[in-house]
């Protein structure tokens, strides 16, 4: 994931995803939480059109060492002044253990809004598949009430929370060990309307660098607060210039009970050097 953009008093400053607290991460922390904070929206921009590529290089803690090579893109339309979409995928190769696999990806798409000067509509829908953490199809649509809290030159404080609908379908490729795996392996299958919630900062102290972290709680309407899946990234991107930049990323992700009994924790570390227009 990559930082977003934020407006410079004398010029436009391009951010890249860097931090995805640890919160559920995916839809993105590769299996059930999308770090979305990290995506361009047109909207904190004076553009109409934003988006930025993102090549780099991971290495994972899974059932085998995971070593990836990654794209991730997004791009971001204005619609009028109050509304923009935005779309965004990730595709990855893997080598897991010995064996090379297209293990991963995502689609997500979102509508925002903005209602007043301080709350914008966030509707979305996305899908996601995770072929080495064992997750075979996952779709999610909801919407969400964003809070712009604080929009500063330097610094954006955002937060927002709404109802979304998930699907998911996991099978036993991400166990670590043999006597995990049950004597029935049919596909697990998941249906729950959820309650998810975000916090979101992102943070320019000078003009070469930007921070962004991010923090997600996910759970069903009937148990708020009980066995959440939970979500943080952090990182930062040293702007080399207004089109180019370095990043390193880091994401992990706590699942209080997973559908198959896979890790409840998920670590990952991205460096990335990124391509922004």
């Amino acid at each position: 994931m990559r930082f977003k953009k934020i407006e410079w008093k004398h010029s436009t400053k391009l951010l890249l995803f860097i931090l995805s607290i640890m919160l559920l991460a995916h839809s993105n922390i590769n299996g059930q939480v999308l770090h979305t904070e990290g995506f361009n929206v047109i909207l904190d921009s004076t553009k109409k059109l934003q988006g930025s590529i993102l090549p780099n290089l991971e290495f994972q803690t899974q059932k085998k060492d995971l070593l990836e090579i990654e794209n991730y893109a997004d791009l971001s339309f204005r619609i009028g002044e109050h509304h923009a979409f935005t779309i965004a995928n990730k595709v990855e190769l893997s080598t897991f253990g010995k064996e090379t696999l297209l293990s991963g990806g995502y689609l997500y798409a979102e509508y925002r809004s903005i209602l007043d000067k301080k709350f914008a509509l966030e509707p979305y829908n996305q899908v996601h598949w995770a072929e080495a953490r064992g997750l075979e199809f996952k779709y999610t649509g909801g919407i969400n009430l964003r809070w712009r809290a604080i929009t500063k030159d330097i610094i954006g404080i955002y937060a927002g929370a709404g109802p979304f609908y998930e699907y998911e379908r996991w099978n036993y490729d991400g166990i670590a060990t043999e006597h995990d795996i049950p004597q029935d392996v049919t596909p697990v299958k998941s249906e729950k309307l959820k309650l998810g919630s975000y916090l979101s900062i992102k943070y320019n102290p000078f003009q070469a660098l930007s921070i962004d972290l991010s923090a997600y709680h996910q759970a069903a309407f009937d148990n708020i607060f009980h066995k959440p899946r939970l979500a943080a990234s952090s990182g930062a991107t040293w702007n080399i210039s207004a089109h180019f930049g370095l990043s390193v990323i880091y994401q992990f992700i706590y699942d209080y009970h997973p559908l198959v009994p896979i890790r409840k924790d998920f670590h990952k570390i991205i460096f990335g050097f990124e391509i922004s227009f």
